[in-house]
């Protein structure tokens, strides 16, 4: 399995895929590569700024939007909402790495980044290996993607699309489901196989 979620979903689920675009779990060095656990680092960015961790925990206690938390958010995503009241503050601090004092980022490839060579390589050896590609809940526009899709394809794989609306890949596809991954797959799991025409 290879995922571009970033978020370790699947992980929850029990899977353990490759993940294309990398984990927000992880911090990374940009200097050294060093990994660092999300969570380790949140507990250096509060040591750092304790008046930050103040606003964390009240937002954790439930007091959304609040002037004690200068006005941040949870989104759906998982991610901050924060006023930009809280960016005028001048004594904010970034914890460096601590094994080369480099700049740390998550480690996810952003938009315009290039997925890591390494990485790279093993999804596109087991994209072009498939019997066949299942793609679920993607639209496929990334390149790295595509570029997988694309791989299964071109080995003759038969390709099969499972996701609400159209993908950059549906002209690769043998079978194309536009329905939800989560009424689909359970029933596809109920039968024990799908047949995905080869032409």
């Amino acid at each position: 399995m290879i995922t571009q979620n970033v978020d370790r979903l699947h992980f929850k689920a029990g899977s353990k895929p490759i993940e294309l675009h990398g984990t927000t779990h992880e911090i990374i060095c940009l200097n050294c590569g060093e990994l660092t656990d999300r969570h380790l680092f949140q507990n250096r960015v509060k040591k750092l700024n304790p008046e930050w961790a103040r606003a964390v925990e009240a937002l954790e206690s439930g007091e959304a939007g609040s002037d004690a938390n200068f006005g941040m958010r949870i989104r759906p995503d998982g991610d901050l909402d924060i006023h930009e009241r809280f960016f005028r503050k001048e004594n904010f601090y970034i914890p460096d790495c601590k094994k080369c004092n480099g700049i740390l980022k998550p480690n996810v490839v952003f938009f315009g980044d290039n997925v890591p060579k390494p990485r790279v390589d093993l999804c596109m050896s087991l994209a072009r290996s498939a019997d066949a590609l299942l793609v679920v809940g993607s639209s496929v526009m990334t390149m790295s993607a595509l570029r997988l899709v694309r791989a299964a394809a071109d080995m003759g794989a038969p390709i099969a699309i499972l996701n609400i609306g159209p993908t950059r890949a549906d002209d690769l596809a043998h079978l194309k489901i536009s329905a939800r991954s989560g009424e689909v797959l359970p029933q596809l799991l109920d039968m024990g196989s799908m047949s995905v025409p080869s032409s």
